[in-house]
């Protein structure tokens, strides 16, 4: 249930964006999400799916894009940024590492296609 949070989170930024384009028709939610969270991307879209449906969002779509995160390697010194869970310095293989995470989790931005938009393309 971590992911609870990270779903209201999204709902908080839906309802202040949304309120300003009446018209929306399609809602591609982009968000960033930790290799070391304790919430999985499947597990974030799942639980956003159901949720979405009581917060009137179902034209919205959860799209969870990978959050880089620093490691520096104690041992050779070098640093790196990584998208996957690695335990270990992918220079060296020394499992003497520090991993900088500054945030487990953001929404990176919201695309929205909207009826006016549509019409204007001919579709």
């Amino acid at each position: 249930m971590h992911e609870t949070r990270f779903i209201n989170e999204i709902f908080a930024v839906l309802n202040e964006k949304l309120a300003q384009e009446k018209a929306a028709r399609q809602v591609v939610v982009n968000v960033r999400l930790s290799p070391f969270s304790h919430v999985s991307a499947e597990t974030l879209q799942g639980s956003f799916k159901e949720l979405s449906k009581g917060e009137n969002f179902t034209n919205a779509c959860l799209k969870v894009l990978p959050l880089e995160v620093l490691l520096e390697c104690k041992e050779c010194g070098r640093s790196t940024r990584i998208a996957e869970r690695i335990f270990g310095c992918p220079f060296c293989n020394s499992a003497d590492v520090n991993i900088q995470m500054d945030m487990e989790f953001f929404v990176e931005s919201i695309e929205i296609e909207d009826k006016e938009r549509e019409a204007e393309n001919g579709d």
